[in-house]
């Protein structure tokens, strides 16, 4: 007779509770176990009831005891408050994610009577620009009515929240391709933030990627002069 194993309920369990949270947001494609090589969702951002061509990927792992410590500190990046701690992941699921070319995150989850839910990016770590220790864990669910950040109004001029991070880390992508920009932020729900500029902390940790596509484009420019 076949089982059904305590964690394969917890891994069940913890992904319904992700695409719930995530299904205002996005276009949430979950993906076959029997087929699975490293990813357990591929989402589209969707900004109101527009879909926005903007893909990431999500490993979603259980947990019903976590080892991540806080300071009640809020980053300064997105004003999601910071967690410290690591989960082990297989070196050949980072190598996968390495050739997909979009953003990629794990979500963890506290299965509790009030479940708990944190997320790690992965694209700086897939990148080889940041070790996988010293990326932190944001809490994505909100402390009193547990609902998605996606949208952080930080009291400045730029949204913060999982939608800032997605944006960013579809810049990182974008420029590891050489490119200089990617989608209109706009077109995330995002204020303050333009798709006409180079951010500074993005762009140049890409910057040999980057200066290729420039020497290609300057040897060819003959092609692109109108007389």
């Amino acid at each position: 007779m076949s089982l059904y194993l305590k964690s394969k309920q917890k891994g069940n369990m913890a992904e319904a509770l992700v695409e719930a949270l995530l299904s205002e947001y996005a276009i949430v494609h979950r993906i076959d176990q029997s087929k699975d090589v490293g990813l357990d969702m591929i989402c589209e951002w969707v900004d109101g009831q527009n879909p926005t061509q903007l893909l990431f990927g999500i490993q979603v792992k259980a947990r019903t005891k976590i080892q991540l410590k806080t300071e009640n500190r809020k980053s300064d990046l997105n004003s999601l408050v910071e967690y410290t701690g690591n989960i082990g992941l297989k070196s050949t699921t980072i190598k996968y994610w390495k050739g997909l070319g979009f953003p990629i995150f794990l979500f963890l989850v506290k299965l509790a009577d009030r479940p708990q839910v944190f997320y790690k990016r992965y694209t700086t770590i897939v990148h080889g620009i940041e070790k996988h220790n010293k990326v932190p864990f944001y809490l994505a669910t909100e402390p009193i009515n547990g609902k998605f950040q996606a949208h952080v109004n930080n009291g400045v001029s730029k949204t913060g929240g999982f939608c800032r991070d997605l944006y960013v880390d579809h810049l990182r992508c974008q420029h590891s391709r050489g490119m200089l920009s990617g989608i209109d932020p706009k077109n995330l729900g995002l204020l303050g933030w333009s798709k006409d500029l180079m951010y500074e902390g993005v762009y140049d940790q890409y910057k040999p990627k980057m200066r290729k596509t420039f020497e290609l484009y300057k040897k060819f420019s003959k092609l692109f002069n109108e007389n």
